[in-house]
């Protein structure tokens, strides 16, 4: 088992919330990478823009090609696709701020660096990016516990004020 980010806007997020929660996909460039993603690997999802991280996926299968809108009503990009099972998919405002201080310290990419710094971004900038397995693990475990019990981030302490009135469906 490998973990990879998936990386989601809000607007994404709203669409996948909303469909099956059983298929994930990704940008046509992003082929090659994705043939080297087996069943039984781990999406853990990020939101970017709000800076979380929000859920848990396990690969069933693919890749494969479809581009019946999902994501999007029309000319939907995200024509790589996986059949997922959704283990976790937190709300919003459930899911875990990557400046956590718990989390910030834990991550290999994040735990040496200033939390003003910008130098951790580059994990988080694209899709299907291979996670460390321990970072992976411990994300997991982080989101499995936050699903139990979790505590609420407010949405607006720390983003930008056009994100402070993103409404959740």
């Amino acid at each position: 088992m490998a973990y990879f980010v998936d990386l989601f806007s809000p607007e994404t997020y709203e669409a996948f919330r909303h469909s099956s929660r059983e298929v994930s996909g990704f940008r046509l460039r992003q082929k090659t990478i994705a043939a080297r993603i087996n069943a039984g690997d781990v999406f853990v999802c990020y939101m970017a823009r709000l800076s979380r991280w929000f859920g848990i996926l396990e690969v069933i299968n693919g890749p494969y090609i479809d581009d019946e809108p999902i994501f999007m009503p029309e000319g939907d990009p995200f024509v790589v696709r996986f059949r997922v099972r959704p283990l976790i998919v937190l709300d919003p405002e459930k899911s875990i701020p990557i400046h956590d201080r718990e989390i910030w310290e834990a991550l290999s990419f994040t735990r040496r660096l200033a939390q003003d710094s910008l130098a951790w971004t580059g994990k988080v900038r694209n899709s299907l990016v291979h996670l460390d397995d321990d970072d992976g693990r411990f994300l997991a475990a982080k989101i499995s516990a936050q699903s139990e019990n979790g505590k609420t981030y407010p949405l607006e302490l720390r983003y930008p004020l056009h994100l402070r009135a993103w409404k959740l469906h």
